[in-house]
C-alpha cells in the first residue's frame, strides 16, 4: 500500500512531542491495511474483566473511534506503535513518553494511554511468533491496565503517569522471572571490565577524564564538591598494558591506578556491550538465593527465545546498591546489604533523591523536618544529619558468575575495609564508622 509523507502527516496531527529519529524509521517503514487500532474482541475482553462502567467504555470506544477516522492520525499511530513494540528490545534510546496530537481535539487527553493500548496486541503476537510461551507475558500489561482502568472508572483520569516506565509492560518487553523483571539493555557507561586469565578475578577500571572526589565518589554528586582533595581519572594504554584507576566494587573510584597486563587479563564488558536490566519489585524474597534465581531463569529465557542477542551479564542501578546503607543496617542480617554485596557496584552522577523518595516519600524530603518512624527512616535521618549523603549507585554482575551468587565474587574484605577508609573523607569531621 502507498505510504503517506512523513511531513505532510506531521504538520497533520501537530504532536506537542515526539521522540527524536522518527523520520529515518518512517522510511524503513512498512504499513499494513488493517482498518482497525485495537481489535475490539481484545478490547470487549477488557471491559468484561475489569467490569467497566458503560460510560467508561463508551469513552475509550469514541477515542479509538477518533483516531481511526482520522487517516493521517491513524497512518501515523499505527507506525508508532509498531516502532514502539520492538523499541526496548533494540535497545533502542528513542525516548517516548506523553504524546498529544493537536489534530484529535476534543479526545487529545486519550492519545497516549490508547496509544500504549494499541501495542498489547502486536507485542503478543509478535511473542508468540518467537514461540514463546503465553505464561511468560499475559498478564504482563495487567500490572498497569488494572491501575489504568481503576482512575478510568472512578475518574475518567486518560493520564499516564510515568510513560516511559509502563511502556516496558504496555509492549510485552520486560519479564518476570522469579523475583526480579528483566529487560535488554546496551550498557553505555564510562568503564571496562576486564577477567583475569589465571585466578578469574574480575576487575572494572574507569576510563579517562572523570573528576572524583576523594571518596572515591563523582565530584558534584548531590551539590557536594571536594575542591582540595579531588582527583581525575587517567587512561594509559599501549600493545602491553592499560595504566587506569581501578574501581572498587564497593562502589567508589580509587585514586591511585593500577596497571593490567594484558597478556593476563581479558576484556570482559565493554561500552555498547548488551545486558539485561534488573528491576526491583517491591515484595518479600529480596535475597541472595532468589537473585540467583532469577538470573539463571533470565539467561536461560533470553537464550532459547532471543538467541540472537549476545547477552553478557547483568545491570542495574538502584538506591539499594549504596554500600553506606552497611554503615546504618550493619554487615550481618541485611538483605539489602547482603544483596548488594553480590554485585560489581560503582559510582554514578545520581545523589539521594533515589532513596529520599523511597525512605520518606519525596525526593526532596528533608529529614530533619520529617518525625522518622521506621528503623530506616531514623538511621538514615541521624546519618544525613551528621552530614553525610547517599547515592544511588550501579552494579553488574557478568553471566560466568551466576554461580558464584551468594559468596561475594567481586568484593574482598580488603576492598569492604577500604570503602570504610575512604567513605566520606572528603567531609571535614567525618561521621565515625
Amino acid at each position: 500500500m502507498n505510504k503517506p509523507d512523513f511531513h505532510t502527516l506531521l504538520t497533520h496531527c501537530d504532536f506537542d512531542y515526539l521522540p527524536d529519529g522518527l523520520e529515518r524509521k518512517y522510511e524503513q517503514y512498512k504499513p499494513d491495511d488493517r482498518a482497525w487500532l485495537i481489535p475490539r474482541d481484545f478490547l470487549g475482553g477488557l471491559y468484561d474483566r475489569y467490569r467497566l462502567p458503560e460510560r467508561t467504555r463508551r469513552l475509550l470506544t469514541e477515542g479509538i473511534e477518533a483516531i481511526e477516522s482520522d487517516p493521517s492520525l491513524f497512518a501515523f499511530t499505527k507506525f508508532l506503535a509498531d516502532d514502539m513494540c520492538t523499541a526496548r528490545i533494540r535497545c533502542d534510546e528513542a525516548f517516548y513518553t506523553n504524546m498529544t496530537p493537536g489534530c484529535l481535539k476534543p479526545y487529545a487527553e486519550k492519545y497516549s494511554f490508547l496509544l500504549l493500548l494499541a501495542c498489547v496486541v502486536p507485542s503478543m503476537d509478535s511473542l508468540k511468533r518467537r514461540g514463546v510461551p503465553e505464561s511468560y507475558y499475559s498478564e504482563i500489561p495487567h500490572q498497569f491496565l488494572k491501575v489504568q482502568f481503576e482512575k478510568l472508572g472512578r475518574e475518567d483520569d486518560f493520564k499516564v503517569h510515568d510513560f516511559p516506565w509502563v511502556m516496558n509492560f504496555y509492549t510485552c518487553s520486560i519479564f518476570l522471572l522469579d523475583r526480579f523483571y528483566f529487560i535488554p539493555h546496551r550498557f553505555h557507561d564510562e568503564l571496562s571490565m576486564y577477567r583475569s586469565r589465571f585466578s578469574g578475578k574480575t576487575i572494572a577500571l574507569y576510563h579517562a577524564g572523570g573528576s572524583f572526589r576523594r571518596d572515591g565518589q563523582l565530584d558534584g554528586v548531590n551539590g557536594v564538591r571536594d575542591a582540595e582533595g579531588a582527583f581525575v581519572t587517567e587512561w594509559k594504554e599501549d600493545a602491553d598494558r592499560i595504566l587506569a584507576n581501578r574501581i572498587n566494587p564497593m562502589g567508589f573510584v580509587e585514586r591511585e591506578p593500577v596497571s593490567v597486563e594484558k597478556s593476563e587479563w581479558d576484556a570482559a564488558l565493554r561500552q555498547g556491550d548488551m545486558l539485561l536490566a534488573l528491576h526491583i519489585p517491591s515484595g518479600p524474597g529480596y535475597t541472595p538465593d532468589r537473585l540467583k534465581s532469577s538470573m539463571t531463569l533470565a539467561v536461560d529465557f533470553y537464550r532459547t527465545y532471543y538467541p540472537e542477542l549476545r547477552i553478557r551479564g547483568f545491570w542495574s542501578e538502584s538506591w539499594l546498591y549504596d554500600p553506606r546503607l552497611s554503615l546504618i543496617l550493619g554487615e550481618a542480617g541485611s538483605n539489602i546489604v547482603s544483596v548488594q554485596r553480590q554485585f560489581y557496584n560503582y559510582p554514578i552522577a545520581a545523589g539521594d533523591a533515589m532513596l529520599r523518595y523511597e525512605a520518606f516519600g519525596d525526593r526532596n524530603a528533608d529529614p530533619s523536618a520529617i518525625s522518622p518512624k521506621t528503623s530506616l527512616q531514623k538511621a538514615a535521618a541521624a546519618y544525613m544529619k551528621s552530614g553525610g549523603r547517599f547515592h544511588t549507585t550501579s552494579m553488574v554482575v557478568l553471566k560466568e558468575d551466576i554461580d558464584r551468587i551468594g559468596t561475594m565474587t567481586y568484593i574482598t574484605p580488603e576492598d569492604a575495609a577500604s570503602f570504610r577508609e575512604s567513605v566520606d573523607s572528603h567531609l571535614a569531621g567525618r561521621p565515625v564508622q
